[in-house]
């Protein structure tokens, strides 16, 4: 690489990290954003345990993000999340009618509030969803499955910081997404 090509790198990527943008899956929250409490998830799905892999996803992206995850008495915001639905259902066939792909997907409201109760950012419907190879063998179907909640869930948790961070610090954090 050439000197000038060199400068170049350089100078996008300074000017990204002033622009708050880090390596990484989103933008770094600003030292003003405060602490988070972020009680597990409440699950009306049906589907047992999936409250934990998405509320671990969520709260590892905003660590990932620069915010400090605390208890709630000792947060200025607590973010609240319910998992209004689950659904895993084939998108995809071979000839002879098996299912060779399938989707699943859930369906998560979150309210972010302040100390006072104030809504600072909502979502009431927000998306997950991940699609995975199908097996005639079960167990490896039901492996599959759980690596795509994981996958699913840091995507959506991604996706679902940097809107909370980009909407609570651009004032506009009352937008449904």
């Amino acid at each position: 690489m050439g000197p000038r090509k060199h400068l170049w790198g350089v100078l996008v990527f300074v000017a990204m990290a002033a622009c708050g943008y880090h390596l990484g899956a989103g933008p770094e929250a600003p030292e003003t954003f405060g602490t988070v409490a972020v009680p597990i998830f409440i699950n009306q799905s049906g589907e047992p345990h999936i409250q934990s892999v998405i509320t671990t996803a969520v709260i590892r992206e905003l660590q990932q993000a620069g915010v400090s995850v605390v208890s709630p008495k000792l947060a200025d915001k607590i973010l609240e999340g319910r998992i209004r639905s689950y659904g895993n259902r084939s998108v995809a066939r071979t000839a002879a009618s098996t299912v060779r792909e399938y989707r699943l997907s859930a369906v998560v409201s979150l309210i972010l509030k302040d100390r006072k109760g104030r809504i600072l950012f909502q979502n009431p419907a927000a998306q997950l969803r991940e699609e995975y190879f199908a097996s005639s063998i079960l167990e490896q179907n039901e492996q599959a499955e759980a690596e795509a909640l994981v996958s699913g869930a840091v995507d959506f948790a991604e996706d679902q910081v940097r809107h909370m961070i980009d909407g609570t610090t651009a004032g506009l954090g009352n937008d449904s997404l």
